[in-house]
């Protein structure tokens, strides 16, 4: 197991000793579980949290947060890591952009200016680095989310991205909300190709359609194997139901005609399940007849690979 690994598996051990690879899944029911065992951690400052995951990146980035805040969150703005938020539960609001007043490291005590983006159950997002953000809280309400930070993009932006961001403000900040997504999805349905399958790029944020990129991804039948060395696939399942067939050995070439996966472990997956598949593991999504199976995959960079 790559030391990359290691780190995940010291975390989340209980979760992982079905399958060495490293795959994690937190399905919809356990993170409603989750979010009401935070609800009665709530802290002084009207939030509770845990790690779901950790890679052990000393810089902060590659961990895996569930948050519930049951009050206004104090405004934040990390330097290097970039947000990739799933909200989970409950609804809010988040203030994002402007600037941020007496900040002593990633906290401070008020953001000045910034634009107001309501914010609700199935939304995702992405907060960039170096953005000055809060979420806000309606009285007598809360929200909780999947928080995965992901290192900023360091290097060269492609001149030619393989899909245009949302043209949001402040400038880098992406939002796909559950209304969008469905109707996404719907219109996917009427794209699918031979191989079953239809996809759109949401946002891909410079590294020209490798790491830092968000696809939407729907199947109507089973996926091809696939294998990434350098990319971690975090993935947001949107809609349907059905397999991922993960680890074991890739036969044949990744995404290509008449490769198959010998081995590995089957878990099934539904709509509100965050799925986490590391660098270098065989994976295939399988669909049952009939059915479909709809996601958003964000493209992280494998910790020590390129960012």
């Amino acid at each position: 197991v790559a030391p990359s690994f290691l780190a995940v598996a010291l975390v989340v051990a209980p979760v992982l000793q079905a399958d060495p690879s490293g795959f994690v899944a937190w399905d919809s029911s356990e993170l409603e579980e989750r979010s009401l065992a935070l609800g009665t951690r709530v802290g002084p400052d009207d939030s509770a949290r845990e790690t779901l995951a950790d890679y052990g990146n000393p810089s902060g980035a590659h961990r895996f947060r569930f948050i519930r805040r049951d009050g206004d969150g104090r405004p934040e703005q990390h330097d290097n890591i970039d947000d990739v938020v799933y909200i989970q539960g409950g609804q809010g609001t988040l203030l994002v952009g402007g600037e941020m007043l007496g900040r002593r490291g990633d906290l401070g005590a008020a953001i000045t200016g910034g634009s107001q983006y309501p914010v609700r159950a199935g939304d995702v997002l992405r907060i960039p680095a170096g953005t000055p953000h809060a979420y806000l809280v309606p009285d007598g309400g809360h929200v909780t989310y999947v928080l995965v930070r992901v290192p900023a993009f360091v290097g060269e932006v492609v001149a030619a991205p393989d899909g245009p961001a949302p043209q949001l403000e402040p400038p880098g900040f992406g939002m796909w909300t559950s209304t969008e997504l469905d109707e996404r999805d719907t219109a996917l349905a009427t794209r699918v190709r031979p191989d079953g399958s239809a996809r759109e790029t949401l946002a891909d944020y410079g590294a020209g359609g490798s790491s830092h990129r968000f696809r939407f991804i729907r199947r109507d039948s089973d996926g091809r194997p696939e294998l990434h060395d350098d990319i971690i696939d975090v993935v947001f399942v949107q809609s349907g139901e059905g397999t991922m067939l993960v680890g074991g050995e890739m036969i044949g070439r990744s995404n290509a005609a008449g490769s198959a996966i010998n081995g590995g472990v089957r878990y099934p997956v539904a709509a509100g399940d965050v799925l986490h598949i590391p660098a270098r593991t065989p994976h295939s999504y399988l669909v049952p007849d009939g059915g479909h199976i709809t996601y958003v995959l964000v493209r992280v960079p494998a910790f020590g690979g390129p960012n």
